[in-house]
């Protein structure tokens, strides 16, 4: 039958299965077995539905279970979302599928994927590095999508973190903010730890000290936004004095300082200034507009399919892609003329 014929409900009745546990199993949701889901993409490869290039259209998208339970699921949430759009605009289907810790402890794939059944493979987000160096060695097109490592020679897409954070805390300075501090946790992830390190080159470029991390990492391994809240909290307390202006690691944690500093009377941008990374926060008309850095969800989406579908270039390849800066409310204009206008217009 040709691949127009078939459906989730042939696949489900040839299987004798429910046509739910199908979607499940093709858009790599949990809820299904990994052996179930197997059986799933060899069946809708066997009654040619995926594409009649059945042995070589689809690609195993490898994403850490914890991602779920971050404060960033939103962002990794809508770039799965692109990944799995560009991927069917190449004709090529993504099997998701979730690592838990304890399988990314191991080095080893799962037993149960038949990896000649893919035609490449791709990590989405910060899984461990002896994780991602084991699957580079399997001899299949990988790429890692906004993580990378330096020392392995894989092909990485990502945003321009360090650049994005540069721009951020450029910008502060030249609306006259000068004590600056940066609030994040760039242990976590090669994309935080990229952002702290344009953050402190922009501070280094305009004679600035950057202030030192007061943000450490929980001992819990509870990841969402609110566990992060007590850490914020913790470094606000641990400051000598307060800054006029804070570069945060990505959106939630501006939306956290905003609200920890607003438990101690302080307005943002009255009484300080917050920019943020990703824009992912949704509107909300009683929250202040947050400036922040674009990250170029698409753009990421649809290089790192190209890039994985690609032949094989003669050295890996790190891709990083520039987003912009958009302007919101929650920064407040500290220059002598700016104040000056200001008490005019009064």
């Amino acid at each position: 039958m040709k691949r127009r014929d078939i459906s989730m409900g042939d696949i489900a009745q040839a299987l004798g299965i429910s046509k739910n546990a199908v979607s499940l199993a093709l858009r790599g949701k949990s809820g299904v077995s990994d052996a179930l889901r197997q059986q799933v993409v060899d069946k809708a490869r066997e009654m040619n539905y995926l594409s009649p290039d059945t042995a070589t259209r689809c690609i195993l998208a490898l994403i850490p279970q914890r991602i779920a339970l971050l404060g960033e699921g939103m962002f990794f949430q809508r770039l799965c979302l692109r990944l799995n759009t560009c991927a069917r605009e190449q004709g090529v289907v993504l099997v998701f599928v979730n690592i838990t810790e304890e399988e990314e402890a191991s080095p080893a794939l799962r037993p149960k994927f038949d990896l000649k059944a893919f035609q490449g493979i791709m990590t989405i987000g910060n899984l461990s590095r002896d994780y991602c160096l084991s699957i580079s060695e399997r001899g299949l097109p990988y790429v890692s999508v906004d993580h990378s490592y330096s020392d392995l020679p894989i092909n990485s897409v990502s945003t321009a973190n360090e650049s994005g954070a540069y721009c951020l805390t450029q910008h502060l300075i030249s609306l006259g903010h000068r004590r600056i501090q940066f609030i994040g946790r760039p242990q976590r992830t090669s994309s935080l730890f990229e952002r702290w390190t344009g953050f402190c080159h922009a501070m280094a470029d305009c004679g600035l000290p950057a202030p030192r991390n007061l943000m450490v990492d929980a001992v819990s391994h509870e990841h969402d936004s609110e566990s992060e809240f007590p850490l914020v909290e913790r470094a606000l307390d641990a400051m000598d004095e307060l800054p006029t202006a804070f570069v945060c690691g990505h959106d939630l944690t501006a939306r956290n300082v905003i609200a920890a500093l607003g438990r101690r009377g302080l307005r943002c941008p009255e009484d300080f200034s917050v920019v943020g990374f990703d824009d992912i926060l949704p509107h909300d008309p009683a929250a202040i507009g947050l400036t922040t850095y674009r990250t170029p969800v698409s753009r990421i989406a649809a290089a790192s399919i190209s890039l994985l579908l690609s032949p094989h270039a003669d050295a890996p390849q790190r891709i990083q892609i520039y987003g912009k800066i958009v302007r919101r409310d929650s920064v407040k204009d500290l220059r002598p003329e700016a104040r000056l206008e200001k008490s005019v217009k009064a």
